[in-house]
């Protein structure tokens, strides 16, 4: 990489990965006015160019061993597999949108309830990110979750059924939108077609993943995102 021209310049900040950690990281540091360099071991892919189906190896398995450079990796550790992704965008290409904010039994926990209130202290932060990925409620139920709902009422938990909350784009089917979250500033968006494969990955442009808030935000904002570039160690 030294001997390549573009990667002369100096930057204030190097992140290593554009998943939601390295994304938030670029598009708030750039926001302070500092330059950073953002370093994607995966390929930046166009809605278009993503895997359809998960048989689709070469796009959407990355085992570089076999010449698949998708963008999920399955890691075997201590007799668990893993989930990660390769890409611009990280693990918000792959996963399903589902973005769930902790409940009380989580504040109340004893490890931590005795140092301030931190249902107070996150509500700000949950907010910025609860707008900055669009979440909503999914507005459809199918027949699974309809025999879950059945399930709880008869278990005596139907107040606990509830539709997910998700990062996706529900709009007019079959109508693109101009940008419907940041005032005009972001990308327009398509609507969600109900397939089910977010969790492969959403070829409809309604799913919001980074490279639609963050990622996109980080780059009008001078960031420079480095695909297939990736980091073996850092000195």
């Amino acid at each position: 990489m030294d001997n390549n021209p573009e990667m002369n310049p100096i930057f204030d900040f190097v992140v290593v990965g554009s998943g939601f950690g390295g994304s938030v990281s670029a598009m708030r540091l750039a926001e302070k006015g500092y330059s950073v360099l953002v370093l994607e071991r995966g390929k930046r892919y166009k809605d278009d160019e993503l895997p359809k189906t998960s048989w689709e190896l070469r796009k959407y398995l990355w085992m570089p061993a076999l010449r698949c450079f998708g963008i999920l990796q399955m890691s075997l550790s201590k007799g668990y597999f893993i989930y990660h992704s390769s890409g611009v965008g990280g693990g918000s290409l792959v996963y399903s949108a589902v973005l769930m904010e902790p409940n009380d039994d989580f504040y109340q926990s004893a490890e931590w309830n005795f140092q301030k209130d931190w249902k107070k202290e996150l509500r700000p932060h949950f907010d910025r990110a609860r707008h900055m990925l669009g979440v909503v409620e999914n507005p459809r139920l199918w027949p699974a979750d309809e025999a879950l709902q059945e399930v709880a009422a008869r278990l005596g938990f139907e107040d606990t059924f509830r539709p997910t909350e998700v990062g996706i784009y529900f709009g007019e089917p079959g109508v693109e939108t101009p940008d419907p979250y940041f005032n005009g500033k972001g990308p327009a968006r398509g609507v969600c077609e109900h397939c089910g494969n977010c969790i492969v990955a959403c070829r409809f442009n309604s799913k919001n993943s980074l490279d639609k808030n963050y990622l996109y935000f980080a780059e009008r904002s001078g960031v420079r995102i480095l695909p297939e570039a990736n980091v073996d160690a850092v000195y």
